[in-house]
């Protein structure tokens, strides 16, 4: 923690600030749902979607349509039938994940809910957990992703980290991450909530829309972690200024070092003041 100063560590916050909210790329178009935009997504798909059902329509924007923009349920279903229908032409695997809950902006509640694999596709909202865990030593303990992570494997990232699924409370998605990735749970680790904010940026997929909700973690003595679901390689201590770095080199994921830089901060007795970064009890946005 020597090296570590509020100012280097904001300078290192402000690099992945702007590496998590970049532009929708030239080649997409907008999904709405009515005035409402919902997400973004590839023009070529939006030609195959709208080609194949009448759920939705392509003018300007992706629509879909007021007749299935009723309920919860109908949105629902138009969702699962256009990742059928990216499924039949390719561009999305068969098995298109669990249902994870989908918000039409951070203000709302969930719009619909989607196959997890369509929401990159179509630039949807989702919401993330992940857990920056600290030992007794005050460094940040890390997860590496196994190589052959279609997302960023080989990357380390932060203890515990994965979208909350459909009807799922994040709290419940947070430690039911933490087992699977790494096999802990809460008589391990004392956990409370840091800070909410949203990434967006294009991704190999398509198109990354996520409100993420990270939480300050410590380890308790003789907490050891291990992985449960074969999607870690190792873990690892860090001093938060080689973590930070190690953040700014891309050789850990963007929103892990968001974390990292957040609650470092805190740990130097001060916080980041600003609207996109949103602590308990701030209005998100």
């Amino acid at each position: 923690m020597s090296e570590l100063t509020a100012r280097s560590v904001y300078e290192t916050y402000e690099v992945l600030k702007n590496r998590v909210n970049q532009p929708v790329p030239s080649d997409f178009v907008r999904v709405r749902a009515g005035k409402e935009i919902i997400g973004c997504v590839k023009k070529q798909l939006a030609m195959k979607i709208a080609g194949a059902t009448s759920d939705f329509r392509l003018m300007d924007s992706l629509y879909l349509v007021d007749d299935v923009c009723r309920s919860v349920t109908e949105r629902t279903a138009a969702m699962q039938k256009a990742a059928r229908i990216l499924a039949e032409s390719g561009d999305l695997t068969d098995d298109a994940g669990e249902l994870v809950d989908v918000r039409a902006t951070v203000y709302d509640g969930v719009f619909c809910q989607a196959p997890r694999l369509l929401c990159r596709k179509l630039g949807l909202m989702t919401t993330s957990v992940r857990l920056t865990a600290y030992d007794k030593d005050g460094h940040v303990v890390l997860a590496k992703r196994r190589e052959g992570k279609p997302v960023a494997g080989g990357l380390w990232d932060s203890l515990a980290a994965g979208l909350v699924k459909a009807s799922e409370e994040p709290e419940h998605a947070l430690y039911r991450e933490l087992y699977e990735e790494a096999g802990l749970s809460a008589n391990d680790v004392e956990i409370k909530e840091s800070a909410r904010f949203v990434q967006e940026l294009p991704v190999p997929e398509g198109y990354l829309r996520e409100v993420v909700r990270n939480y300050e973690g410590f380890l308790k003595e003789g907490a050891e972690p291990v992985n449960r679901d074969g999607e870690v390689s190792e873990f690892a201590s860090f001093d938060c200024h080689e973590a930070l770095r190690m953040a700014e080199q891309e050789k850990l994921m963007y929103a892990a070092g968001i974390g990292i830089a957040e609650t470092t901060m805190k740990r130097l007795g001060q916080r980041i003041e600003e609207k996109w970064l949103h602590y308990r009890g701030q209005i998100i946005i």
